[in-house]
């Protein structure tokens, strides 16, 4: 998790703000409200490792309103980081390049949605 954003699957039949803030409440025991929708990202269109399937990146700016940060099976070593203090990302979930874009949109309180 980099400055509140977090990544995690959809389930069919669960709206997006559900899913995400469901997933983040689930993998880190966390309490979200969904703000804004800040990007569509096709992963094919960056540098990410080749996978097997076709993926859209939905990124939304989310707020923090209670919980408690865990560190579940498959978070271990979750915490806060600085952008310009970054952890070794898996390049297959997210880049640096999309972090320091989202970050700036967030703080920057930029309204357009980046896609493609």
């Amino acid at each position: 998790m980099v400055n509140g954003r977090y990544c995690g699957w959809a389930e069919v039949g669960y709206t997006p703000s559900t899913c995400v803030t469901k997933e983040i409440e689930e993998e880190t025991g966390l309490n979200t409200t969904v703000v804004r929708l800040l990007a569509v990202y096709d992963k094919q269109s960056h540098p990410h490792p080749p996978q097997p399937f076709y993926i859209y990146k939905l990124c939304f700016l989310c707020q923090l309103t209670g919980g408690e940060l865990n560190h579940g099976f498959d978070m271990q070593g979750a915490a806060f980081f600085d952008v310009d203090d970054l952890p070794e990302l898996s390049t297959d979930r997210i880049l640096e390049s999309q972090i320091k874009q989202l970050y700036t949109m967030a703080v920057e309180n930029k309204t357009n949605v980046y896609f493609d």
